[in-house]
């Protein structure tokens, strides 16, 4: 194709973009805002994937072997179990995300504003892990081994003893 030399690419606010099948071999790609994409299984090769805001994408399955993915705002994303061996997971705002226990083994994972998510006991192997604004979230005993935990307006968290202590 006219872009096979091309690693990465950035899209952001590119509206009209529907048809991403020949964007498979890059290795960064950005396409923040362009809400009429809704098929991204050909994506999953991409190490650096940016879908913030694509508000027409529901089928994630593809994109487990994606090192680094953003998917915030993108309220149809509902089921991320094929998410387990992404390094860096963003579905910060993913308003439909409710089961995360298949998400263990991220290193990064920000699920902010999730406001579903309630069971996060699963997520004790998480490096960094933002909770912030995830009201249903209010046992975070399993999280012992979090080195970095945000937990900004957790307001269903009412025993901070739980929390982990931190590292010395």
């Amino acid at each position: 194709s006219a872009l096979g030399h091309l690693r990465k690419l950035n899209l952001c606010g590119c509206t009209g973009v529907v048809d991403v099948s020949a964007l498979g071999h890059l290795r960064q790609l950005n396409l923040t805002w362009c809400c009429a994409i809704v098929d991204v299984s050909a994506l999953g090769r991409v190490h650096e994937l940016d879908l913030t805001r694509c508000t027409g994408i529901a089928d994630v399955s593809a994109l487990g072997t994606v090192k680094k993915l953003t998917l915030a705002s993108c309220p149809r994303v509902v089921d991320v179990s094929a998410l387990g061996r992404v390094c860096e997971l963003d579905l910060s705002g993913c308003t439909g995300v409710v089961d995360v226990s298949a998400l263990g083994r991220v290193q990064k994972l920000n699920l902010a504003r999730c406001a579903g998510v309630v069971d996060v006991s699963a997520l004790g192997q998480v490096k960094k892990l933002d909770l912030s604004f995830c009201p249903g979230v209010m046992d975070v005993s399993a999280l012992g081994r979090v080195e970095k935990l945000f937990l900004c307006h957790c307001t269903g968290i009412k025993d901070f003893s739980a929390v982990p202590q931190a590292k010395r």
